[in-house]
């Protein structure tokens, strides 16, 4: 999702509200029964011919328009001549757009999980609308990192936003930025606790669902406290939701991320991505139609106003160096990677992309050595989108490759560490 979307979606929201029919289908609000898996039988019968990932490591980057995921070598990523080994296709249904929208990765390599949002950007209305406005219901998919053959799929709510992975490789957790369901409930007149969609917590082995938890209006990023009894997450309706996974049974703290925030119907703020801090806990959270960086410092689980940093730009997914000093963020409009103090919150430098192609800049990677920035970009939606290579210490691009159509996640899977 861009900026300019993002900014647009309060008073569109109002727009459609108004325009809706009132003609009801007989299958509006039907839900197939939870223990349905649907898929085709052999969705794609042919494995990659490319060779499994070697002890250096491989990139992946999910292009949500073509139903791929693209394979890099990281070991070429800093040096001249870097390109994708494939681009290989993901799914169920190999007929269909089904919008690949992030990426997890074990912690030993093995296997990557790619979540099925069922959205295509674009795509107007109907089961595939755009993001967060499909009404199909998504699935979670795992992928041997060998072959990228699917070895497990499960089945969640519609409108998958972000997937990550516990640190011993166990547990997924995956949210749905489900703004259509904010729309149903508003055109009904419903409370904005229903509009809440649900964090699915999946063991990673089975491929099933240990709970579905309920969080708050279209939930996105999320991220673990350094000793993972604690869930964060991004929630549009200008909100950080704090979910104790070791009490799910209780309901999830809601924290507005500024005096003065919206509703779930009219966000100021629309917080989409979280970036943590490795040694504070501290979340950082970008707001898209504030141009705002927030903090919700962990100490207290409060945000503090005094550090919110605005741009000329809408932040999206970050990074931090390992000993929690430099915060990179790339934004959009502006189209730059920020490298931030984080104890200050000071602007050390801000690496330009633009001239080098990237347009919509989405996601920022560390390398495992801390060298080097991966950013992602989403490009126009129309053509391919392109992943930087960026040198940190000196600000320069020192590889640009031409992935996919939408890419929305650049992940690292195995490599030194």
């Amino acid at each position: 999702m861009t900026g300019r979307l993002a900014r647009a979606w309060g008073p569109a929201l109002g727009l459609l509200l108004g325009a809706c029919s009132e003609d009801k289908s007989p299958f509006d609000g039907v839900k197939p029964p939870d223990g349905l898996q649907y898929e085709h039988d052999t969705p794609w019968t042919e494995g990659s011919t490319v060779p499994p990932p070697g002890p250096g490591g491989r990139v992946l980057v999910t292009n949500s328009l073509d139903d791929t995921v693209s394979l890099l070598e990281l070991d070429g990523a800093t040096t001249p001549g870097w390109r994708e080994l494939a681009r290989v296709p993901v799914g169920l249904n190999p007929v269909e757009l089904e919008g690949p929208h992030h990426t997890a990765v074990s912690p030993d390599g093995a296997f990557y999980y790619v979540g099925i949002s069922n959205y295509v950007p674009g795509g107007g209305s109907g089961p595939h609308g755009a993001h967060g406005t499909g009404s199909d219901d998504g699935y979670c998919l795992k992928m041997d990192a060998r072959d990228n053959r699917r070895v497990g799929a499960v089945r969640v709510d519609p409108n998958p936003g972000d997937v990550i992975v516990s640190k011993d490789g166990k547990t997924l957790y995956q949210s749905h930025f489900d703004t259509l369901k904010i729309l149903e409930v508003a055109q009904r007149g419903g409370t904005e606790d229903e509009m809440h969609a649900r964090l699915a917590i999946i063991d990673a082995e089975t491929m099933t669902r240990k709970a579905m938890v309920s969080v708050c209006p279209a939930p996105h990023a999320i991220r673990l406290s350094p000793d993972e009894r604690t869930a964060y997450i991004a929630c549009w309706s200008d909100e950080v939701a704090i979910v104790d996974l070791t009490a799910l049974t209780e309901q999830p703290r809601r924290v507005k991320v500024a005096p003065g925030s919206g509703t779930a119907i009219s966000p100021r703020h629309q917080p989409y991505a979280l970036t943590m801090s490795p040694t504070t806990g501290d979340v950082w959270v970008s707001s898209m139609a504030s141009r705002e960086l927030h903090v919700l410092e962990s100490a207290t689980n409060t945000m503090n106003a005094a550090r919110t940093k605005r741009l000329d730009g809408a932040p999206m997914f970050g990074d931090f160096s390992k000993d929690g000093k430099t915060l990179y963020v790339p934004y959009q409009g502006v189209e730059a990677l920020l490298v931030i103090d984080a104890a200050t919150g000071t602007t050390q430098r801000e690496i330009d992309l633009a001239p080098e192609g990237c347009l919509n800049a989405h996601q920022a990677t560390l390398t495992p050595d801390g060298s080097h920035a991966l950013v992602v970009c989403e490009g126009d939606h129309v053509g391919p989108g392109t992943l930087h290579a960026v040198n940190l210490a000196d600000g320069a691009v020192v590889n640009t490759v031409r992935v996919g159509i939408f890419p929305d996640s650049v992940s690292i899977l195995g490599g030194r560490r």
